[in-house]
């Protein structure tokens, strides 16, 4: 903490946040004073690293220090780590020190698993540095705050007011955890999601009428999406929508975009065998009155971990359905609290919450759409030798399908 009067900071610990959103803070030389850290100017320096924690060491925890500088501090990825230690410190000031106490934390520290702090931190510190950006205190954040932060995500215009919720979960779980009523609910808020929601849609239309270029999706961006879903364990509707979104990317690619394997995929037309992943083509071009359909086939060894990324979606749909008590629907995308009917746009907003969870964003002038994903699975095979009239959905055969597929996507 600076003291103006002797020019200098004295070296201290917060202990707790009172009712008020105040600080109380213990210096090193014993003295305690109570502090709005709005109005102070205070550093960050090695408050996490130092506080003891036996459990995350077992965790094997890799805590960084700050470095005195409290924007590098949160710049460089340990703000959730940051908000985990004032959780155990809550618990620990609490239950007061036993080894049932520690036993308590550790239980508290472990149902934080890596794929929820991925994500919770990542989050909750883009919105610390927007507080910091425009002086507004994030602990405890108002709901006007959360107010401007929804405003500012909507002029940035990376994230889609149906990628919003988990931003504003992470604000409500770092809040309610440090004891702080969540900001982010309420009426004003859902107003200000909806809003969003509709701004949004009135700008599709007009770059639909502005023609900004559909942009082909490289094939590094689907292996990013497929190595982000196989690290997920989704414990809540949101990381389940966010992991069905991923496979969804990855199907989509490989199978060339095909309106076969989109938004409308039933689950008895698609067949996980021994040795290869196959679809039954209903609406190919030219024979969707043809009494036979054909079978779309992708072996297995042809795409780098597709059966691990199909099993993991496979397994996690099927445990909602079964927790949900209700009756599985036949559609191979569908969860319990979805629609019975997807809108064919759906696969548009799948994508763009796949991709802007790991901010991969299309060259100026351009924009990711479901049909990216036939493009640039298309453009990787010809960048792989495969011939055009093999790439072609109306032409290629049988056989042509299944070369087709596995050679491009060895790109993956």
């Amino acid at each position: 903490m600076f003291w103006k009067d002797d020019d200098c900071f004295y070296p201290g610990v917060v202990k707790e946040f009172n009712e008020d959103g105040k600080a109380h803070v213990l210096y090193d030389d014993g003295d305690e004073e109570t502090l709005d850290l709005s109005e102070e100017n205070f550093k960050i320096i090695n408050s996490v690293s130092e506080l003891t924690d036996e459990a995350a060491d077992a965790d094997g925890e890799n805590i960084e220090n700050s470095g005195g500088d409290y924007e590098e501090y949160k710049r460089g990825g340990v703000v959730q780590n940051f908000l985990t230690r004032s959780l155990c410190e809550r618990w620990r000031s609490e239950l007061g020190p036993s080894r049932l106490t520690e036993l308590a934390v550790t239980m508290q520290r472990k149902a934080l698993l890596d794929t929820t702090m991925s994500n919770y931190g990542p989050k909750a510190r883009r919105f610390i540095l927007f507080c910091e950006q425009h002086q507004r205190p994030w602990l405890p954040a108002s709901e006007a705050t959360v107010l401007l932060y929804i405003a500012s995500l909507l002029k940035d215009g990376g994230i889609k007011s149906a990628s919003l919720q988990p931003y504003l979960s992470a604000i409500n779980n770092y809040h309610e955890d440090l004891r702080f009523p969540r900001p982010a609910k309420g009426r004003s808020v859902t107003r200000a999601v909806k809003g969003m929601a509709t701004i949004q849609a009135k700008l599709a239309v007009q770059e639909e009428n502005i023609e900004t270029q559909r942009t082909w999706l490289p094939a590094a961006h689907v292996w990013r999406v497929h190595e982000a879903a196989l690290k997920l364990t989704p414990r809540s509707p949101e990381e389940l929508r966010l992991l069905r979104a991923f496979a969804y990317v990855v199907v989509a690619f490989v199978t060339f975009g095909r309106p076969d394997t989109g938004t409308s995929l039933s689950r008895q037309h698609v067949h996980c065998g021994d040795s290869e992943f196959s679809v039954v083509l209903l609406k190919e071009k030219g024979r969707r009155h043809h009494p036979v359909k054909r079978r779309l086939c992708i072996p297995w060894k042809g795409v780098a971990l597709l059966q691990e990324l199909i099993e993991h979606w496979e397994f996690h749909r099927d445990a909602a359905w079964n927790s949900s008590e209700k009756t599985q629907l036949d559609a191979y995308w569908l969860l319990p609290e979805d629609p019975k009917n997807f809108k064919a746009s759906v696969a548009n907003d799948w994508i763009g919450l796949a991709l802007s969870e790991l901010d991969c964003r299309p060259p100026e002038g351009g924009h990711f759409s479901a049909h990216s994903t036939r493009k640039g699975a298309t453009t990787c095979a010809r960048a792989v030798g495969v011939a055009m009239r093999k790439c072609a959905s109306s032409e290629a055969g049988h056989s042509s399908l299944r070369q087709c597929s596995t050679t491009s996507t060895r790109q993956l």
